[in-house]
């Protein structure tokens, strides 16, 4: 008798000593990994926000001559602090639509809601991405993330050991919603929604990965000088212009591959 109650006191010492250590030990975040996983598969975590959605999108689509589920290129301009979305149209893509960020007065808001300590001065400098090529698939979205959608962005490397390293120690930008923008771009909810959507489709269409190519601003493309030496000398992102240069003379997204750190056109 004494065995088995001595037993149940400390069953229950260890139940009470592992519900109080949990949420420090990393397995809240392997669960929150693995749901918002098979969400993103099943798409439960967007549905409401398809169905409300995807109505005006594909009206909006169609008067653009466009269609859903076509494939998608998004290119990012800190400076400009905007979001272009281009979708394919016969061999060439053309540009749908134009996504301001968040301003930092709305970020301020957000954070404020949600009981952070971001000024306005912080959030300004938070919203943005680094320079560079990033790809985004279907492991990239997360449709039940706390800021509402998020989109994570998988930059290129070189697929050197070192690099991949560092990727793996280093956090990815991601468009937000929320206007949520430390460590990435924070759109409006009205905003990321058609984003997520058009990205979503598209990869279940087929598109194998969405790129996105994030850059400090737009370049005139009759100024060769300058678009030669960001090409040779831009930082964080040597070759970075090479990219954008070929995309303004075919509207073709150009397929990239990175050496030494340097970006290059195939």
């Amino acid at each position: 008798m004494r065995a088995k109650l001595f037993a149940t006191i400390a069953l229950i010492g260890i139940g009470a000593a592992g519900y109080t250590l949990l949420p420090y030990t990393p397995v809240p975040g392997y669960f929150n990994d693995f749901t918002s996983r098979v969400s993103s598969l099943a798409g439960f975590g967007a549905e409401n926000i398809r169905d409300r959605v995807l109505p005006d999108l594909e009206a909006e689509l169609s008067n653009a001559d466009l269609a859903i589920g076509a494939p998608v290129f998004v290119r990012v301009f800190n400076a400009d602090r905007d979001v272009e979305i281009w979708l394919k149209a016969n061999n060439r893509y053309r540009m749908f639509t134009r996504y301001n960020f968040c301003d930092a007065d709305a970020i301020t808001r957000a954070s404020d809601a949600n009981s952070s300590t971001t000024d306005a001065a912080t959030a300004t400098v938070g919203n943005a991405a680094e320079l560079g090529v990033y790809h985004v698939t279907r492991d990239d979205l997360s449709p039940s993330s706390p800021h509402h959608l998020e989109i994570a962005l998988t930059p290129l490397t070189s697929g050197s050991p070192e690099e991949m390293a560092e990727q793996a120690q280093t956090a990815r930008p991601a468009l937000r919603g929320n206007c949520e923008g430390t460590g990435g771009i924070a759109l409006e909810n009205s905003d990321i929604e058609p984003v997520y959507m058009l990205i979503d489709t598209a990869l279940r269409a087929g598109q194998a990965q969405v790129p996105v190519h994030v850059f400090e601003k737009r370049q005139n493309m009759d100024d060769a000088v300058t678009l030669t030496e960001d090409a040779f000398a831009s930082v964080p992102a040597p070759g970075l212009y090479d990219v954008y240069a070929a995309f303004e003379r075919t509207r073709i997204p150009p397929e990239v591959h990175k050496t030494d750190g340097r970006y290059q056109v195939n």
